[in-house]
């Protein structure tokens, strides 16, 4: 049994829900979900409903009460009203988990006041939603037991990275950001394959497979990734021309600023 015996998500938009369904299938924790509006946990029921372990409200404070855990994943407007509605009805031991992009640790803290409730600001990418992606997370005023139950249950569904705050920036521009980047490749790569004669769809299914068994490969090979595009590009052969075409045309440029720009003021 985790630590955290009753968790509860506020806000069951794409984030919220994706969250809430990836606790209550893979924990055995109370896993309550909140929202304003009866129509999307009406949505959510219909896909989890017959987890016994979940629990559906449209009111937050009742949500909060006993809950060791609270995600708030509602939109970064949002946060300081949530918070206002649920400080009264937090435990002395509560940890907080944000998901509103752009709010720090200081901000949280600033509005939750009481040192001894813990805090993580956490960005997923929208791959949670599939289990898949990467999620980076900073945290104040949790000891390693609590952390470490955070790993643990959100290991089903992401993973889960803690970095220094510093650094939250560059990562949300790197995976948050950086999906786009890979959506924009593969849909560049069916515009092709459109012009070498299949459909568009038959090219972005054949190219999504294409990227999927590389990310694999990378995942569970030894080599580096330059060993692994020398392994594909043989001598004088059709794929290195496509490589150096990529790199006439500043492929690597592009990527590179395509990550930095959104840091740039």
């Amino acid at each position: 049994m985790s630590i955290y015996k009753k968790i509860t998500v506020i806000g069951a938009g794409n984030m919220g829900s994706a969250i809430a369904g990836g606790l209550v299938k893979n924990s055995d924790s109370e896993v309550c979900l909140a929202n304003r509006s009866e129509g999307r946990l009406a949505n959510f029921a219909a896909n989890f409903g017959e987890f016994p372990n979940l629990r559906l409200t449209t009111n937050i404070e009742t949500a909060v009460k006993g809950s060791s855990l609270i995600v708030l994943a509602v939109k970064p407007y949002a946060i300081k009203q949530v918070i206002e509605i649920i400080k009264p009805y937090l435990a002395e031991d509560s940890v907080i988990v944000s998901v509103a992009a752009g709010i720090g640790i200081s901000d949280l803290r600033e509005m939750i006041g009481p040192a001894s409730i813990g805090l993580v600001y956490m960005i997923p990418n929208t791959a949670i939603q599939v289990g898949k992606g990467m999620t980076f997370a900073t945290s104040s005023g949790i000891d390693n037991d609590k952390l470490d139950a955070i790993h643990h249950l959100f290991a089903p569904i992401t993973r889960l990275e803690f970095i220094d705050e510093s650094k939250m920036g560059a990562a949300t521009a790197l995976c948050s950001c950086g999906i786009a980047y890979v959506y924009k490749f593969i849909a560049a790569a069916a515009q092709a394959g459109v012009e070498l004669g299949f459909s568009y769809d038959e090219a972005a299914d054949y190219f999504t497979t294409t990227v999927s068994g590389a990310t694999a490969l990378i995942e569970s090979s030894n080599l580096t990734l330059q060993q692994l595009v020398n392994a594909v590009t043989t001598p004088g052969g059709m794929t290195i021309r496509g490589v150096n075409e990529l790199e006439r045309k500043g492929f690597t440029g592009a990527v590179i600023d395509s990550i930095i720009t959104p840091l740039k003021k």
